[in-house]
């Protein structure tokens, strides 16, 4: 067999991770432009990261082969995600282990038209609203120190399909969720509770199959949401709420614990398990709710979760800090969005829009995998990645450097190592929170001198 080609230099950081994802690629075209469309996407950018605007940024780079690389080269997104996943494993600092948790989400974004696959009038998470735009159904793994995306389905609304919800293509988000729990368990992935928020609590479908199938999960119920119970005194009714079960409540039964957040601040919480219709502390149906103040119960700092771990195995303060997780994904959603151009295609074909979206995954686990998630004050800032500084602007400074497009960045830092004209290179696009403007002369000094 011949030797293949290598591909044309590219920053050093760059080559190392993309030279993994080389024998998923049979032609030299396609290592290439992963490698083109992977750098436009880490790269900071006035425009959006679409085809046009990285075949404009990356020198060498041209829209056609890019969209030939996108929507119609023979390589398969699932071996991408594969060899993305087995790369994070061969890591100690990422690999999953059972004590951490599986999350589910969605996520919704603006489309303009209907001419693009996924694209229909529905509920956008993201803007809180119905209207115009894709959505997609996400697995995320996570513990205190470290989260990563584990794959991302799309969601095809019913009127896109011939027959409507009869079409044995269609599948509801929940069951989106069903198919990305199951494929993680079959992938061997362990965890200790499966994640979700209001949406797939309340879905009975799948909390009967995630039950049935004795998956341990913490789930979130709305504070108005009802169940069927006995009343045999209506003069002396249960309460009908989760809310009102907390209500009811004597305020010394709840139990003060500290809550961890993901910025890594700490604060005293408070949690309890409730007693409501067929809902215990140990039943199959357990209803946790933790709150920052039990007196008032605001409904923007309560939460009511139902799970079927009993008492006897998980306490409730750790039930509630196992829900506190959920909030990785939101932090990831965040970056993907401001930073790496989640939602910037501006592609029709199906098949071209999950490949984006995979290829986002690759450009978040280059971050994640050169050491840029280890500061843990970062971790839930909205301005920044979770990363330290130094790290941070050394592979983005070194990937500007490489276009050749400030040269004299080095030689604008002050006696502190900053630079008001780094702060412009390195920042967000419009629109977007910017990213801090400081850095050390270490961190430039990790450059290759080539690329400056």
């Amino acid at each position: 067999m011949s030797q293949r080609k290598p591909t044309r230099p590219m920053a050093q950081a760059i080559d190392e991770f993309a030279v993994q994802f080389d024998p998923l690629f049979k032609r030299l075209s396609q290592r290439e432009n992963f490698r083109y469309y992977l750098s436009g996407l880490l790269i900071p950018m006035e425009t959006n990261k679409h085809l046009r605007g990285i075949a404009t940024a990356i020198p060498g780079a041209n829209v056609e082969r890019l969209q030939h690389f996108l929507v119609d080269a023979p390589w398969s997104a699932a071996d991408l995600n594969a060899q993305r996943l087995k790369l994070l494993q061969a890591n100690a600092s990422t690999r999953w282990h059972s004590g951490g948790v599986l999350i589910i989400d969605e996520t919704g974004d603006r489309k303009k038209g209907k001419a693009s696959a996924y694209v229909s009038r529905q509920y956008l998470g993201s803007i809180g609203k119905i209207d115009n735009g894709v959505v997609s159904v996400s697995s995320h793994w996570a513990d205190e120190q470290v989260h990563y995306p584990l794959n991302v389905l799309p969601y095809t609304a019913a009127e896109r399909l011939p027959e409507g919800k009869h079409n044995p293509q269609f599948a509801t988000k929940p069951q989106l969720a069903q198919h990305l729990i199951e494929e993680a368990r079959q992938a061997g992935i362990p965890f200790r509770a499966v994640v979700a928020d209001s949406f797939y609590g309340e879905h009975h479908k799948l909390t009967h199959w995630l039950r049935n199938e004795q998956i341990p999960f913490v789930l979130a119920l709305k504070p108005t949401h009802e169940i069927r119970q006995y009343v045999p005194d209506w003069d002396n009714p249960p309460p009908f709420s989760p809310q009102e079960a907390a209500e009811r409540l004597p305020v010394e039964q709840w139990q003060a614990f500290q809550r961890t957040f993901a910025d890594g601040r700490q604060a005293t919480w408070y949690v309890a398990d409730l007693e409501w219709g067929y809902f215990g502390p140990e039943r199959p149906w357990r209803l946790v709710a933790f709150t920052a103040d039990p007196m008032t119960l605001d409904p923007d700092q309560t939460s009511y979760l139902y799970t079927n771990i009993p008492a006897s195995k998980v306490s409730a303060p750790e039930i509630a800090q196992l829900y506190s997780l959920r909030e990785w994904i939101e932090v990831f959603y965040r970056q993907a969005k401001g930073e790496l151009g989640w939602h910037d295609w501006q592609i029709r074909d199906g098949q071209a829009i999950v490949r984006h979206w995979h290829l986002v995954l690759c450009a978040y686990t280059f971050v994640l995998l050169h050491g840029l998630t280890q500061a843990a004050s970062q971790k839930n800032n909205p301005t920044t990645f979770p990363t330290t500084l130094d790290d941070l602007f050394a592979r983005r400074a070194g990937l500007v450097a490489s276009l050749d497009r400030h040269s004299s960045l080095v030689d604008g830092l002050d006696d502190r190592g900053t630079s008001a004209g780094l702060g412009r290179a390195l920042g967000s696009r419009p629109g977007f929170p910017p990213l801090p403007t400081q850095v050390t002369r270490l961190a430039l000094e990790r450059i290759p001198g080539e690329l400056i």
